[in-house]
């Protein structure tokens, strides 16, 4: 068989550089031998990879697709090479790790902040991504770590419950000779019912939004009907319409947190019920992770528990 290790590597070459000759240069390789290696790769694959003129080789249709694969495959044995050589208390190699804006808010700080200090060979990357596409991110690779509001069911996915965030309301701002006092935490907002958020006009995500699903399922639970007026997806959209005074939304605690420690907005729990939504980590469950991802999902859980504990809502069935 044809389509070993070395063929990809060479093949990969190739196409980089847009040259046989070229790759052959960089591989320190004759060029016939080169040229040979990819013809039988090829022929072993029943396809044409390259399109071959005067002016150098270009993918075919086929031949981007094996590009795609060929440099997933390589990336994997160079980081499972890393992984057995490493050593577990200083962890080295690129580690991504996708979430939302919310999420990142709470996150990116604390996080980079411990890898730089206690882990210098890892290299953090940090995608910020709706939720509904960070499980995909993590199937096909280009992630290897994500935080996610749902744990619905995947093949190739594993779930790990690490905390329910609650749901606040975000209002437009005092009247500033009124001067609110800030919010020092989450456990000293003043509280709002249910029914007094019902009447409040609200800016919500739309469907299919993670967070609407999840309020829309509180109020067919709860008996409710908000009054919705309009509809924005982006979290600094949302936080803006409530800073100009066009209306109320919800969101996390922490995504408006900052926000409301600056007086742009004012927030108010929700009582009877508290609104919570579960946040998730998901990792690959048909590949390893590296020691430096596992690590680093260690450390994520730490963060997201430390924030945890003194805010959490008194424990109920989650909503789905």
């Amino acid at each position: 068989m044809s389509m070993s290790i070395r063929a990809m590597q060479c093949f990969v070459a190739v196409v980089s550089t847009g040259s046989i000759s070229r790759a052959a240069e960089t591989l320190h390789v004759a060029q016939p031998a080169l040229s040979l290696l990819i013809r039988n790769l090829e022929e072993d694959l029943g396809v044409v990879l390259l399109h071959r003129s005067a002016r150098g080789v270009t993918p075919t249709a086929a031949g981007a697709r094996m590009l795609a694969h060929a440099r997933e495959i390589l990336g994997r044995i160079d980081a499972a090479r890393a992984d057995v050589r490493e050593d577990p208390n200083t962890p080295r190699g690129t580690v991504s790790l996708a979430m939302s804006m919310s999420m990142a808010k709470l996150l990116t700080v604390p996080l980079l902040r411990f890898s730089l200090e206690h882990w210098p060979g890892v290299y953090l990357k940090i995608i910020e991504s709706s939720t509904g596409y960070i499980p995909g991110f993590v199937s096909s690779g280009h992630a290897d770590l994500g935080l996610t509001f749902s744990d619905d069911a995947s093949a190739d996915l594993r779930f790990q419950h690490l905390i329910d965030e609650e749901l606040v309301v975000v209002s437009p701002p005092a009247a500033r000779r009124a001067r609110q006092p800030r919010p020092a935490a989450l456990r000293a907002l003043p509280a709002m019912s249910l029914d007094a958020v019902a009447e409040l006009p609200l800016v919500l995500p739309g469907n299919p939004h993670s967070l609407r699903r999840l309020l829309d399922q509180y109020q067919q639970r709860e008996r409710v009907a908000f009054r919705v007026i309009a509809e924005a997806n982006a979290i600094p959209q949302l936080i803006e319409l409530a800073q100009a005074g066009v209306a109320h939304t919800i969101l996390s605690y922490e995504a408006v947190r900052q926000e409301a420690e600056r007086g742009d907005v004012v927030l108010h729990r929700i009582g009877k019920p508290r609104m919570t939504r579960p946040v998730f980590l998901c990792r690959s469950d048909v590949l390893p992770l590296s020691m430096a991802a596992s690590a680093v999902a260690d450390q994520v859980g730490r963060i997201i528990a430390a924030c945890g504990p003194a805010e959490a809502a008194p424990a109920r069935p989650r909503v789905r």
